[in-house]
């Protein structure tokens, strides 16, 4: 399995957690039907995975690749920068909290078919039986 091509989405503004949830459910999928996945997700990161689908298509396409012979070999969402921030609080006080950004990455690689192999190995039951006999 070679990559054929690899997209970045670079400090998003989606915590890594929500972004994971959605990048899972196209890992090891078909190019189409990561696309209807995605299509169906009504989530914020579904709309930029889909984006970033759609630019791992066309450079793979610019490879001369068809897309019915793609698939999503990798699919990941990383933790980014944190952005830090507080609340103001009663008496005086402040609580810290974080916006969380993440890094969206999708691998394209060609699908291999695996071709009926001849079987000249058989299994240990058949060589047992083979013993038996013969």
């Amino acid at each position: 399995m070679n990559k054929i091509t690899t997209v970045a989405l670079r400090e998003q503004r989606v915590s890594p957690k929500k972004a994971r949830l959605i990048m899972n459910l196209i890992r090891n999928k078909p190019v189409e039907a990561a696309r209807n996945t995605l299509l169906n997700a009504d989530k914020k990161t579904a709309k930029l995975a889909l984006n970033l689908l759609k630019s791992a298509i066309d450079s793979a396409k610019a490879k001369n690749f068809k897309e019915e012979d793609l698939f999503i070999s990798e699919s990941i969402a990383q933790e980014g920068k944190k952005m830090k921030r507080f609340y103001i609080r009663a008496r005086g006080r402040s609580a810290k909290f974080q916006h969380k950004q993440s890094h969206l990455k999708i691998s394209l690689a060609k699908i291999e078919v695996k071709g009926k192999q001849k079987d000249t190995n058989n299994s240990k039951k058949d060589q047992k039986k083979v013993e038996k006999n013969g």
